[in-house]
């Protein structure tokens, strides 16, 4: 068998392995194929990495290394560590078929890498979550007053009000409203007004029905007798 047919026969196991990966360009002279990597899990998401290698065999390959270069990586943090992975395996491998090895291998590393990304994403959210709690748990408890921190307050505070006085100045030519009393004191004349509504002098003489206030005496008799107030010394 040619070295020819033996390319020809392992990319025919790649396929049945890896058949929606890989994609045959040309046989001649040598095979040319695509093979794209894929993690090894399940889990399909925006962020799943990809590898797309571009594999030539040539006249002397398994004996040395295929032509393998990465045409495109899709959420791949550091390609230059694919690269170096792919020479290694490569010259651990010479004289065997080393396509599954390097794919398999390949996934393996874009699985922990997925795995180690998401990870990361759980971490900032579990932190997230955490420094949302805790800012909540310190708005509710609120700022724990020590005396260093009191004493700062409270010299600010003071600071600030004497600010407030020096700003504030008091019209002193507005008038002040009087009391009832300061302006009877002040008005005598309003003691003598009094005097004269009550004589009748200077105004309307006003007459009062005695009467009208006698049936309201004697309520009052008749409550003050059922409460036993002594009403001896009424008359006195």
């Amino acid at each position: 068998m040619s070295i020819k047919e033996e390319q020809l026969q392992e990319i025919e196991a790649i396929t049945s392995i890896y058949p929606d990966e890989i994609a045959v360009l040309s046989e001649d002279p040598y095979p040319k194929f695509n093979l794209m990597i894929k993690p090894t899990t399940n889990d399909e998401d925006d962020f799943r990495p990809f590898l797309l290698l571009e594999i030539k065999f040539h006249e002397h390959y398994p004996d040395q290394s295929p032509e393998i270069a990465i045409v495109d990586s899709v959420n791949v943090d550091d390609r230059s560590v694919f690269e170096s992975e792919i020479k290694t395996i490569c010259a651990e491998n010479l004289g065997m078929p080393v396509i599954f090895t390097l794919a398999s291998h390949l996934s393996e590393q874009l699985s922990i890498q997925s795995e180690t990304r998401l990870a990361r994403q759980r971490e900032a959210i579990e932190r997230k979550i955490r420094e949302e709690e805790e800012a909540e748990q310190k708005r509710f408890e609120g700022t724990c007053v020590s005396v260093e921190s009191f004493i700062k307050w409270k010299v600010k505070f003071d600071a600030e009000r004497a600010e407030l006085i020096k700003t504030v100045k008091v019209d002193e030519s507005e008038p002040k409203k009087l009391t009832g009393r300061q302006l009877f004191e002040k008005d005598r004349s309003l003691y003598d007004s009094d005097i004269k509504f009550i004589s009748g002098e200077g105004g309307e003489v006003v007459e009062v029905d005695e009467s009208l206030f006698e049936d309201m005496l004697d309520l009052e008799f008749d409550d003050a007798g059922t409460t036993g107030i002594d009403l001896s010394d009424v008359d006195q």
